[in-house]
């Protein structure tokens, strides 16, 4: 594993990246994490709930796990690199607490969040805060100063009276929320994407392409063989499930597994197809219980992972999709071209052809 030690209360963290990472220039914490803790440290924390949002590796959970945290968690990877994290400094991981974004129901007296890329997660984020707020809670919103936009004043604006920002230190900067207004909307919701495929499409907020179906999914729906009855179908990466529903849709007796890292990408799937003959998996490594093997295994890998781009996790999703496919299965990807997947993929499969593009995508069939 990529290491780096973070020092916090005359103490050095070791605090690791998980899945792991061959790209040394990237760390498990950040200047944001080190700000939101040396600030946290200036509160009065004694019978105080703290709850953690967007805690990626398990920094600020780690450091602060003598204050008994309440930490949020979205990604399955998510939960296992605070677990390992927790190991690695014998704190038993009996002692994690933590709960997803649609199960949220703890009170707040401080809350630190590390604002996410996706500005409607951040919203959502402040949602959740505002229905468990205290009078005088206060939240840590922390960012480097780089990916600063107006958008998150705004939102922030949205669900307190009083926010202002922390002076910069090692390029890193805090939005600090208190006094929560009243008479806000902080109901949690889903939103309505519309398309001409004649589906009904619901997702969560932060799951991929919340306004419409991108473009690369709609060059990959185009190039889907025919379906049958007796096919086992996986759609992995699966966002919000439409291409899943959009196979349903094609045959409605064949069996469909979705997989997906981010739990409310999963959640938003359960919403767009029913239970019958689908199976949901809410896990980042493909460590499925399982005995199938697909004859079709469709992906629109990611490759944006909140302000970092990586191929690494993609690749290691092909690996793992290799050993679920049938002999005469089909591993179906779409992808931006100057991403070069081909190259990596004919290291794997014995057949790989583009069989269809356009101008930035391209869709990739690949077989055994």
């Amino acid at each position: 594993m990529n290491t780096n030690c973070m020092d916090f209360n005359q103490k050095k963290w070791k605090i690791d990246r998980y899945p792991r990472t061959k790209n040394r220039s990237l760390r498990a914490w950040s200047a944001v994490d080190e700000l939101i803790l040396v600030e946290t440290e200036k509160l009065d924390k004694e019978f105080k709930k703290i709850t953690i949002f967007n805690d990626t590796y398990g920094a600020l959970t780690c450091a602060l796990n003598e204050q008994n945290p309440t930490t949020v968690i979205y990604l399955n990877s998510q939960l296992k690199a605070i677990k390992k994290n927790l190991e690695t400094h014998k704190i038993p991981i009996e002692n994690l607490k933590w709960t997803n974004p649609l199960k949220f129901n703890t009170s707040i007296d401080i809350g630190l969040i590390k604002i996410p890329k996706s500005i409607a997660l951040f919203d959502f984020y402040l949602k959740n805060i505002h229905q468990s707020i205290k009078a005088n809670s206060i939240i840590l919103c922390g960012f480097m100063t780089r990916n600063f936009t107006e958008n998150m004043i705004t939102t922030a604006n949205r669900y307190f009276d009083d926010v202002s920002q922390s002076l910069a230190k090692k390029k890193a900067r805090l939005l600090i929320l208190k006094q929560p207004k009243k008479d806000v909307d902080n109901r949690l919701f889903f939103s309505e994407i519309k398309n001409d495929l004649g589906l009904i499409i619901k997702q969560y907020p932060g799951v991929f392409s919340n306004k419409k179906i991108d473009f690369g999914t709609q060059l990959l729906l185009k190039s889907i063989p025919k379906i049958n009855d007796d096919n086992i179908i996986m759609d992995l990466a699966c966002g919000n499930g439409i291409i899943a529903a959009y196979l349903r849709k094609q045959n409605a007796k064949c069996n469909i597994h979705l997989v997906d890292d981010n739990f409310l990408a999963i959640s938003s799937a359960k919403l767009n197809l029913s239970k019958e003959k689908t199976y949901f998996y809410w896990t980042n490594d493909l460590n499925i219980k399982i005995n199938e093997q697909f004859d079709l295994i469709t992906c629109n890998p990611p490759f944006h992972f909140e302000f970092e781009n990586t191929i690494e996790i993609a690749l290691s999703l092909f690996a793992k999709a290799k050993k679920y496919l049938k002999n005469n299965g089909i591993f179906l990807i779409v992808a931006n071209k100057h991403l070069n997947y081909s190259k990596h993929l004919f290291k794997l499969f014995g057949y790989v052809e583009i069989i269809n593009h356009n101008d930035k995508f391209e869709v990739i069939s690949c077989s055994i």
